[in-house]
């Protein structure tokens, strides 16, 4: 029997019934879920540091103060990241998709630069493989690991990858302090 939309009644409760079985057999559905199963919950908040000279590369950002805040959204569905570094800023999102088994990460900086991705938990490290579109079209691929020091200190280490291979030194290192929270929740 073919119901208005054109699908048979049974598939659909078909594909409901795989739907809940996975869920109960304890598969992820969510970022969220990903990150509380392997303790990565500890990013989630706001952080800061101060790039050094030797930190990075790009000229533009050097000794300038930087700031990170990694938030959930959409009932943890969804990471919003918003990055910024001097008049440098970032805005992203991080997603899982259960079909390939894949946290996602897309978003877009002041720059007109595109970047797409994947984030892979390895250990207590979250590791991003990134790809930076220019607006000319041009493609910088990256790997950054973020680490967790102690409870309110997160290191990031950046490393250019050119032709598949990462390189041996890294371009950039940040030491982010978690901010104070100016009104604690209750």
């Amino acid at each position: 029997m073919r119901s208005k939309f054109g699908f048979k009644a049974v598939s659909v409760g078909l594909v409901l019934m795989m739907g809940a079985a996975a869920q109960a057999a304890g598969e992820p559905n969510s970022v969220g879920e990903i990150f509380k199963f392997n303790k990565m919950e500890w990013l989630i908040g706001e952080w800061e540091a101060t790039t050094d000279a030797n930190e990075t590369p790009d000229k533009n950002i050097r000794g300038q103060a930087a700031e990170a805040k990694f938030e959930w959204t959409l009932d943890g569905y969804a990471l919003s990241i918003r990055a910024r570094v001097g008049r440098y800023e970032y805005e992203g999102m991080a997603y899982y998709v259960a079909s390939k088994n894949t946290i996602v990460n897309t978003g877009v900086d002041n720059r007109g630069r595109s970047f797409g991705g994947s984030w892979l938990i390895d250990g207590d490290k979250l590791l991003l493989k990134i790809e930076q579109t220019g607006r000319d079209g041009s493609i910088n691929n990256f790997e950054r690991s973020l680490s967790k020091v102690d409870a309110n200190t997160m290191k990031s280490v950046t490393y250019s990858v050119s032709d598949g291979k990462r390189s041996d030194e890294p371009i950039g290192i940040l030491e982010f302090k978690r901010k104070k929270e100016v009104n604690p929740k209750l």
